[in-house]
């Protein structure tokens, strides 16, 4: 027996957790699940039925933007697909995830009114600003 009163069974001084150490990870992954159970008990009956339009219009349409084949109407459906999941994300885990449905929702815009052109603008815009920031992050730029 050592003095914190718990006793080695290896019997050659190996690393060995304390038992407090054990209880309190425990009690943590246990206020971590019932969090998580608590929350998709809290999501109304309408964030389930937009989880479930969700998920059916992200996987009808991700086969035909994967095979490259892909138009503005899948690309579209897929974003609306995604958004709906993020909305059901957002009631039941926080506002946070409320967000990107709401940025999904309005790249999808663009392509709702039949303005691909538009929606280029923007994903080049995206793209410009992510080069700028890899540069900026790799060093290669100095910002201002």
């Amino acid at each position: 027996m050592n003095g914190n009163g718990y006793r080695n069974s290896s019997g050659r001084g190996g690393l060995s957790i304390p038992p407090i150490y054990l209880y309190i990870g425990i009690g943590i992954l246990a206020i971590i699940i019932i969090s998580v159970i608590g929350g998709l008990l809290s999501a109304g009956v309408q964030a389930y039925f937009a989880v479930a339009a969700g998920a059916l219009l992200v996987l009808a349409n991700l086969r035909d933007l994967l095979s490259g084949a892909g138009s503005s109407t899948a690309l579209m459906n897929t974003m609306v697909g995604g958004g709906l999941i993020f909305f059901f994300l957002g009631s039941a885990f926080g506002w946070i995830w409320y967000i990107p449905a709401l940025l999904l929702l309005v790249a999808a815009t663009p392509l709702a009114l039949r303005r691909a052109d538009v929606y280029n603008v923007y994903l080049s815009a995206a793209r410009s600003v992510a080069v700028s920031v890899r540069r900026a992050v790799s060093g290669r730029t100095r910002l201002p």
